[in-house]
């Protein structure tokens, strides 16, 4: 049975750190929004159930004494991200701001959790972790998953990060920052070329520092 802590560091795909390097933004088609609604008792489809069951992270039976979180809708979301093949074996989680993870040290803050996993040798591995709220996917024939948009916040700069990031082959790595928002409403990127690229690299290093990005 699969032990998931609060880092979500138990398992992590390999890869070298050139993966994470920010990509050469180019234009593509904007995505379809997504808006993740936590509420109900009872998973309509039996395999979100079992994917929390091997997961760990939740009771399915709570005591009135018990204060982690329970096995339902109203704390955890399953979808998929690949084009092809079971939910079971690559899928993404999300899990409600400030609920208290089964085996974990203390509750999550108070900002929703997207944890990404795909199955290797039989065992699911974390392949993408931001601490933000997914807010947009759009088709990545290529890829063969869907390329992903998620809102970050940095509390420190009172910051909104919109990040693209898109599937390697391995996991989901930072692609580029869409639009962002200090407060006086959203604005892309400023600058052009290498600039652009440097300050976009800035940003990552920043959000992967304050672990938005895990």
């Amino acid at each position: 049975m699969l032990t998931l802590l609060i880092s979500f560091g138990i398992l992590s795909a390999c890869s070298d750190a050139s993966e994470d390097e920010p990509k050469t933004i180019i234009e593509e088609t904007y995505f379809e929004g997504v808006a993740t609604v936590f509420e109900g008792d009872k998973f309509t489809d039996p395999v979100h159930s079992e994917i929390l069951r091997e997961l760990d992270i939740c009771e399915f039976n709570p005591s009135d004494s018990t204060y982690y979180a329970s096995c339902i809708p109203e704390n955890f979301k399953i979808s998929s991200y690949k084009n092809e093949g079971k939910l079971k074996d690559a899928f993404i989680l999300e899990m409600k701001a400030g609920i208290f993870p089964k085996n974990a040290e203390m509750p999550l803050p108070p900002v929703r959790h997207v944890v990404i996993f795909e199955r290797e040798a039989g065992k699911l591995v974390k392949v993408g972790g931001f601490r933000g709220n997914l807010i947009g996917k759009r088709p990545n024939k290529k890829s063969g998953a869907e390329d992903l948009l998620i809102a970050l916040y940095d509390s420190d700069d009172e910051t909104l990060f919109h990040c693209v990031f898109k599937w390697n082959g391995k996991k989901y790595e930072f692609h580029s920052i869409e639009r962002l928002d200090y407060g006086d409403g959203f604005r892309t990127l400023k600058g052009k070329g290498k600039d652009k690229q440097k300050t976009t690299q800035e940003i990552f290093q920043q959000l992967r520092e304050k672990s938005l990005i895990f």
